[in-house]
């Protein structure tokens, strides 16, 4: 039997694990609703002491309660620091069908700045946690205290407002394969000249957490900083091959039969402006991956 100091460490010691294993997945979800590596790490370091000073037999599930937590944080971080439009009327977006969803959810990192600009925070909360990580609509009620249907109704208006075309109008699909095709090679190789060649000199990379050594940034830009990440892939490179993830350019990364990570990209002009890390399991899950 514990003696009462004894059950209080290892409560705390349960406690610390739980929080280690969810805290990639939480970093995930709170920079894609805030866009910001800092304030997505102060989201999820104030869940974590709410965590710690909470009754554990009122928590039923926890991984959905930390989710919770964080996105309420990451709700008053918007609003307290940001302008937002005021909510249209409940309507229906067209094209809300899963190939539609499944296309958006690939946009989300990259459309940022429409993002900030265009859409509320419950609108973001409502695409972000549905569209990207798959969480039903009740529960994104209970997030946002309001009724399923509601939680639906934010994230069709918010497709709405973001939705756009995959690639720029004329874009050219085998260009694209051939652009990302390079890009392997030379992460392989470690071509940094070849590399050069296929970035943007603005080029951003986004990543999940579970794909970056601890403490690195989820967003990083400029073509010099990118390069530097991309030794990460050479590690990884006999397990890569180009795909076509929903409708994308993309490079699969496999373990056996098992998809490990998974990069998307966008592409303009024969070069690359964007790619996303996906290696969050909710995020892999919802892939449509064609090799």
């Amino acid at each position: 039997m514990f003696h009462d100091g004894e059950e209080a460490a290892r409560m705390d010691g349960d406690r610390q694990a739980v929080y280690e294993r969810e805290r990639p997945r939480l970093l995930a979800v709170a920079f894609r609703i805030l866009g910001s590596d800092a304030d997505a790490q102060d989201a999820v370091q104030e869940a974590w002491l709410r965590y710690a000073r909470a009754d554990p037999a009122e928590i039923r599930n926890v991984p959905a309660w930390l989710t919770t937590v964080v996105t309420r944080l990451c709700l008053d971080s918007l609003r307290r620091t940001r302008e937002y439009p005021r909510e249209e009327p409940a309507r229906a977006a067209a094209g809300d069908g899963p190939e539609e969803v499944a296309l958006l959810a690939s946009e989300l990192t990259d459309a940022f700045a429409v993002v900030l600009d265009e859409l509320t925070p419950p609108q973001r909360v409502a695409l972000v946690l549905h569209d990207a990580f798959g969480i039903p609509f009740d529960e994104i009620a209970h997030v946002l205290d309001t009724t399923p249907g509601s939680a639906k109704k934010l994230a069709s208006r918010a497709r709405g407002r973001v939705r756009r075309p995959a690639e720029p109008p004329g874009a050219d699909p085998g260009e694209a394969r051939r652009v990302v095709g390079a890009f392997l090679r030379a992460a392989r190789e470690g071509d940094l000249d070849g590399l050069v060649r296929l970035l943007d000199p603005a080029v951003t990379r986004t990543a999940d957490p579970q794909a970056l050594p601890p403490g690195a940034a989820q967003r990083v830009g400029g073509a010099r900083a990118v390069i530097a990440e991309t030794r990460a892939l050479r590690a990884t490179a006999g397990r890569a091959r180009p795909a076509t993830i929903d409708g994308r350019p993309g490079i699969a990364v496999r373990s056996g039969r098992d998809l490990e990570a998974a990069l998307v990209f966008r592409i303009a002009a024969g070069r690359i402006v964007h790619y996303d890390v996906i290696a969050d399991p909710r995020r892999l899950a919802l892939l449509r991956i064609e090799d």
